[in-house]
């Protein structure tokens, strides 16, 4: 039963996705506007709503951590040695999903002390959400980065993913544009990578030598 559960560990980066998703949406069409007066108002009639949209959020979030591990573990087995490439994406992984977790809590405490704010309160802790956010940003650059790294060395994952994830963590890193590779890209990715992961661990291969055409 135990080797069951970890062969199918992968798949909880794809089971994520949907719950980011139902997440987004909720929170989108319940929290609404840019102005205290709408913002207030979102808090005062659309509570449940925001308290159901960050659980979801953060399920969503729990479950990427999850499937970190197993990414960590195929990365590690790949690298060897110390590992220190693998530790740079598990830790970006990890800072970011910390971070995550932080992005709907602003507009929770809104919801849940909706009657102790005036407008102008409101407004700004609705945009404090934004800080959470751009941070989650900039740190889930690393896993990208050290993604590459080890799938253009050692072939762990398929060639293009390593160049797609290069992409993904430049833009990552470019403010105005960041949000489209956190909303769309990383979703799309972690769906990717959960699945072949998963098929891997049905199959195992040969991994630990470097790509052809690499140098250590």
């Amino acid at each position: 039963m135990a080797s069951k559960w970890e062969r199918f560990a992968p798949l909880a980066g794809a089971l994520a996705v949907p719950f980011w998703l139902a997440g987004v949406i909720l929170i989108s069409t319940k929290a609404k506007g840019s102005e205290g007066p709408k913002i207030l108002a979102s808090y005062q009639h659309h509570s449940d709503g925001i308290l159901l949209a960050g659980f979801l959020w953060s399920l969503g979030v729990l479950l990427f951590i999850w499937f970190l591990a197993s990414l960590r573990s195929h990365y590690l087995a790949a690298e060897g040695g110390t590992g220190r490439v693998t530790s740079i994406a598990w830790g970006g992984g990890l800072i970011a999903s910390t971070i995550a977790l932080l992005i709907p809590t602003a507009d929770e405490v809104g919801a849940l002390n909706k009657d102790k704010f005036d407008a102008s309160g409101a407004a700004v802790l609705h945009h404090f959400s934004d800080a959470f956010f751009v941070g989650a940003e900039y740190a889930l650059s690393l896993l990208f980065f050290a993604s590459a790294i080890l799938v253009l060395r050692y072939a762990v994952l398929p060639r293009w993913l390593g160049w797609l994830s290069l992409v993904i963590g430049i833009v990552l890193l470019i403010g105005p544009i960041g949000w489209a590779a956190f909303i769309f890209a990383t979703p799309i990715w972690t769906i990717i990578v959960s699945v072949l992961l998963w098929r891997r661990a049905e199959a195992p291969t040969r991994i630990g030598e470097p790509a052809v055409g690499t140098t250590g």
